[in-house]
C-alpha cells in the first residue's frame, strides 16, 4: 500500500475480489456508455442532496431566517433520493474497478465523511428535530440544531472534495491479490 493510506483488512480486500468476477464489474468496466451514464446520474444525485439539505443547513445556521423551518423539511425526501442515486451509482463505480477505490485515500476519506453525516443526522433526527421543525420565520434555530447544520455542511462538502480528489489520488496500478 502507498504512504498515507489507511490500512485494510482482508475482507475488504475479498470484497473487492469478488464484485471483479461480477455481472456488474463488467457491466460497468466493459459498457461504453454506463460509466459515463453513471457519472451524470451522480452529479445529478449530488445535486438533489446539497441543492435540498445544504438549504436546510444553511437556514439552521442562520440564514435566510425569513424562511420558518417547518417548509424545508419538506425538502428531506428529495434530498434523500438524491443521496440513494448516489449510492446506487457509487456502488457501479465500485464494482466497475474496486483495486481502483478501496487503496484511495480520497475514496477512504469521502466514506469516512459520508458516514460522518451520516451519523450526524442519526443524532439530528433523535434529539431535535421535532423542536427544530417549529422554529417559525425569523428565528434561530436551537443552538444543537445549529451545530448539527454546520456540521452537515462542512461533512458534505468535505464528500464533495474528497470525491473530486478521487482522480488525484488514484493509486499506481495495483495487481489485486490472487
Amino acid at each position: 500500500m502507498g504512504t498515507g493510506m489507511i490500512p485494510l483488512g482482508g475482507e475488504v480486500q475479498a470484497i473487492a475480489a469478488w464484485l471483479s468476477g461480477t455481472w456488474l464489474h463488467r457491466f460497468a468496466a466493459e459498457s461504453q456508455w454506463v460509466w459515463a451514464a453513471m457519472e451524470t446520474l451522480h452529479f445529478l444525485g449530488l445535486g438533489l442532496l446539497v441543492g435540498t439539505i445544504g438549504v436546510l443547513d444553511l437556514r439552521l445556521l442562520g440564514l435566510a431566517r425569513g424562511l420558518p423551518l417547518a417548509p424545508l423539511e419538506k425538502l428531506v425526501p428529495w434530498g434523500v433520493a438524491g443521496f440513494v442515486l448516489n449510492v446506487v451509482t457509487g456502488i457501479v463505480f465500485f464494482a466497475g474497478a474496486p483495486y481502483q477505490y478501496i487503496y484511495n485515500l480520497a475514496f477512504q476519506w469521502k466514506v469516512l465523511f459520508m458516514l460522518a453525516a451520516g451519523l450526524n443526522i442519526l443524532v439530528f433526527y433523535t434529539s431535535v428535530a421535532r423542536r427544530t421543525w417549529a422554529v417559525p420565520a425569523g428565528e434561530h434555530a436551537p443552538l444543537a440544531a445549529r451545530i448539527i447544520g454546520g456540521v452537515s455542511l462542512f461533512c458534505w462538502v468535505a464528500v464533495m472534495y474528497w470525491g473530486r480528489m478521487l482522480t488525484f489520488f488514484r493509486p499506481p496500478f495495483v495487481v489485486p491479490p490472487t
